[in-house]
């Protein structure tokens, strides 16, 4: 009966009726804290007791810099092209996230004791978009068809290799000579055999699938939009509902394209856009929305690559330790990259297994300046540029001076710039050219005809710095760059491509670096960051480390934008 009459409303009624005003007050801060103290015990309890979860749902819109040409692996002509392709197909293995490599259209590889041999045992609950069943015969379709010249393929790393259907979800790969570095190849984005069978391979870029793909990826194709000037907008992708590693959060995916930086920076500040991946960092300072960001590292390099054949300047072994002396590099990250970037005095970084610590270049003009005057560079005429006679039945002298080659880009003409009068301080002229994108490649790299030529190489977390370094590689299509030979470092390079012991691996890469040093056939400069920008609430997974643009989608499928709560 107490506990009833307690609980009545006339019982508190009259409670609160017998209550002074002061009374009254106390008593209605107290039953204040009272309920603030439960909710927050409430919240406090819910919290602890359960956690944050990804959930389906959200559309997301990135933005890129650059024109899709074909949305057909094998004919990718530039990474736009291979972004989008790593939306829509898949390899036999992919990145890990970390620089590795884990299987992906592959259930397990696995490798004769000489390398010789890679076999291929494929997944078996793989679907294409159209609802076809991938197997083997899509597998040697794509490689095969990479391999004949009538595809017009670029892609040239499958020469030498012989691939063959053992059963329907077995593929086997023989190679002529061990290849350290052939999984790697595994990463090719693979395409349909019932679609592109029936084609001619002649005719492989009219096929309407080269911009309407079918693939086996994470996300399907919608639509494109193109205007009457062939300029594409955008491309439109839909969610693999049927996806063989689970449906991906996202439910679209669309990418549109613009010509500028500055063009994606303005749509992403107007919320046309909700990612950029690659972003400079002098324009984080330009994004005018909240936003997360994401570092993420590649094992590249740039770096100014003198041409010997063309310059008697930097033929000479003591101006190319000279430049590098006085280049300050942490100058140049300091200001270009506001220190969003790895400070580079040779070709390997310095989270890749291989790298020499001891091969370093310091900052010196004491240095530059004192191995120049002991080679005989002197200021004659106090024009504040050294002269040399650099043969002995020469007439006159020759000005320590040279022309940069610089591609047409923010960062890379700031780079040069501050390279230029860095190097005006030992008594070096620099003229700087800046050439189109389109110029360089025919004009330049193609002729290799340059003084000097800053560029950025690409490698990998298991680097193979044979296309890059190999005096075979001198004239194009190779990338040696430097057109650097010498036979010790060739013999090195070659054992490096076919030992298959990490060791030994590790320690021709650290040979390798010493060669290249002691040579100098080029200044490393920096490796900059690869900056993702993004709405706040984007989690872009837990990528760190890609050995190229397009692997920042290795774990595209766990990306999300939206989150629950659940019971621990």
């Amino acid at each position: 009966m107490e506990i009833k009459k307690f609980l009545s409303y006339s019982y508190w009624r009259n409670f609160w009726n017998v209550l002074s005003p002061k009374e009254k007050k106390i008593f209605q801060v107290a039953a204040f804290f009272v309920i603030v103290s439960l909710i927050f015990l409430s919240v406090k309890w819910y919290l602890g007791s359960t956690e944050s979860i990804a959930k389906n749902g959200g559309d997301l819109k990135e933005g890129i810099v650059g024109q899709p040409t074909s949305l057909n692996p094998i004919l990718s002509q530039n990474d736009t092209d291979k972004d989008l392709n790593s939306l829509i197909f898949n390899g036999l293995v992919k990145n890990d996230g970390n620089g590795g490599i884990i299987n992906d259209l592959a259930e397990s590889i696995e490798r004769s004791e000489d390398g010789k041999k890679w076999i291929a045992h494929l997944r078996q609950d793989v679907l294409w978009h159209d609802g076809e069943q991938f197997n083997a015969d899509d597998v040697v379709f794509t490689i095969k068809a990479i391999k004949d010249p009538e595809s017009r393929s670029s892609s040239t790393a499958w020469q030498g290799v012989e691939v063959q259907k053992f059963n329907e979800y077995t593929v086997i790969f023989e190679l002529k000579n061990p290849y350290a570095f052939f999984e790697e190849n595994l990463k090719q984005k693979i395409i349909p055999e019932h679609i592109f069978s029936v084609i001619p391979l002649a005719n492989l870029y009219l096929s309407d699938y080269n911009f309407q793909p079918i693939g086996t990826g994470p996300f399907v194709f919608k639509k494109f939009e193109k205007s009457k000037n062939g300029f594409i907008n955008y491309y439109a992708f839909k969610v693999n509902e049927k996806y063989f590693l689970g449906r991906p959060y996202l439910d679209s995916y669309t990418v549109k394209f613009y010509k500028t930086e500055p063009e994606v920076i303005k749509a992403f500040n107007s919320r046309q856009v909700d990612l950029y991946a690659g972003v400079s960092a002098g324009n984080l300072e330009n994004i005018s929305r909240n936003f997360g960001e994401k570092d993420i590292k590649l094992a590249r390099y740039y770096a100014v690559f003198f041409n010997q054949s063309i310059s008697k300047v930097l033929a000479d072994k003591n101006v190319r330790y000279a430049l590098n002396y006085a280049v300050n590099r942490q100058e140049l990250i300091e200001i270009i990259f506001d220190n969003k970037a790895e400070k580079m005095d040779g070709l390997i970084s310095q989270d890749v297994s291989g790298y020499e610590s001891s091969l370093f270049w310091e900052y010196s003009l004491e240095k530059a300046r004192d191995i120049l005057n002991k080679a005989g560079w002197k200021d004659d005429n106090n024009d504040g540029i050294l002269e040399k006679k650099l043969s002995k039945d020469a007439n006159t002298t020759t000005p320590l001076s040279f022309r940069l080659v610089v591609p047409e880009s923010a960062g890379l003409i700031e780079t040069a710039s501050i390279l230029k009068d860095q190097w005006a301080k030992i008594g070096c002229r620099v003229e700087i050219q800046i050439v189109s994108s389109k110029e360089l490649q025919s004009n330049y790299l193609e002729p290799r005809v340059y003084d000097a030529l800053i560029f950025g190489n690409l490698l990998n977390y298991k680097p193979d710095p044979f296309p890059f370094w190999h005096s075979s590689q001198k004239l194009d299509p190779g990338f040696n760059l430097a057109l650097y030979e010498n036979s010790g470092a060739d013999k090195v390079m070659e054992e490096l491509r076919q030992s298959l012991d990490a060791e030994i691996q590790i320690n021709d890469l650290k040979k390798l670096q010493s060669f290249i040093f002691a040579d100098a056939p080029a200044v490393f400069l920096f490796n900059p960051n690869y900056i993702l920008v993004s709405l706040s609430n984007l989690n872009l997974g837990n990528t760190n480390k890609i050995n190229s643009l397009s692997d920042r989608y290795c774990d595209l499928d766990n990306w999300f934008l939206k989150t629950k709560r659940v019971f621990k």
